[in-house]
């Protein structure tokens, strides 16, 4: 569900500073961490109701029931927009993404909340950003509309102060995919670099997480550092076991089986077969061809299933 956030986290501050305690006094007095707190003051963090129910009594205050006060309207409308976005980009699917992005502007004309309308426009920029860098193979455009899709919400960024701000699991994409834009146009050791500090600050059970480790992978296989490729394969599959979450286990047993290959292991025919396996499961039969196609191309792997 989706909440007004900055709102939220504003008066959670106001509640604080009229009772007198600092960031560090509250998070001595319910244990949890100055971090957590700041995201949840700066409205970067949907808090979990165990973090509500810590702060809570020390700020003598129902939290539970005021981030109820900040949900917002068109919720259910704006996640099956994107939920259909997020399904066509796993399938590499941008050739109809159109679709979507018409929904989300007309989405936009009939919502009022500042909040809501600046999470819409950051949505609509970052897919005009896929697609020109997809189908059009525009980069520099494409760099442009996501900087200005973070400078939505914070407003100082920029590529070379990026490490200075702390950011919600939206901004985090949008920078993920400026990583992505940056290899194709400054070089591999830039777009390497945003995408390990994105690994660096993401949760481990955001959905965002299993996406940063098959970009990290793909990237350290490009540079022939197999071990990495093979560490963040892993990692991001045992993400999608842990959640039950299979969509993108394909692209992540290829990386494995190719690091694998790279490192002279048997095993990397098993996990080929895997990512054919997981394919078949989601109905994603062009990448299945894709996967088969490359195998023998790159590396000479016959995938007999």
């Amino acid at each position: 569900m989706y909440y007004n956030l900055q709102a939220f986290g504003e008066e959670v501050r106001s509640i604080r500073t009229n009772l007198g305690f600092t960031q560090k006094d509250v998070c001595k007095l319910s244990g949890i961490h100055e971090d957590t707190l700041r995201k949840v003051e700066n409205g970067k963090v949907v808090p979990i109701q165990k973090t509500l129910d810590l702060l809570s009594p020390i700020l003598k205050k129902d939290l539970n029931q005021l981030l109820l006060n900040y949900r917002l309207n068109n919720y259910q409308t704006f996640e099956e927009i994107k939920n259909r976005l997020e399904s066509k980009i796993d399938r590499d699917e941008y050739q109809t993404l159109s679709v979507e992005l018409d929904d989300l502007k007309a989405l936009l004309h009939t919502e009022s909340n500042t909040y809501f309308i600046n999470l819409i426009n950051q949505l609509i920029l970052l897919i005009e950003s896929i697609i020109l860098s997809k189908e059009y193979k525009k980069f520099d455009k494409s760099l442009d509309k996501l900087i200005e899709a973070i400078k939505i919400t914070t407003p100082d960024f920029s590529l070379s102060n990026y490490k200075y701000f702390v950011y919600d699991s939206f901004e985090l994409r949008i920078l993920m995919n400026m990583s992505l834009v940056l290899d194709e146009i400054k070089s591999i050791e830039q777009s390497l670099e945003i995408m390990e500090f994105c690994m660096q600050i993401v949760d481990p059970n955001e959905k965002l997480y299993p996406k940063i480790c098959y970009n990290l992978s793909y990237t350290y296989h490009r540079l022939d550092i197999h071990e990495s490729a093979l560490k963040y394969s892993d990692l991001g599959i045992d993400y999608c076991m842990r959640h039950r979450d299979y969509n993108g286990l394909n692209l992540l047993y290829f990386r494995k089986g190719v690091a694998e290959y790279g490192l002279g292991y048997e095993t990397f025919m098993d996990s080929l077969k895997k990512c054919i396996y997981f394919c078949e499961i989601l109905d994603q039969n062009k990448l299945k061809d894709l996967f088969i196609n490359n195998c023998k191309k790159f590396y000479n792997i016959e995938l007999q299933l």
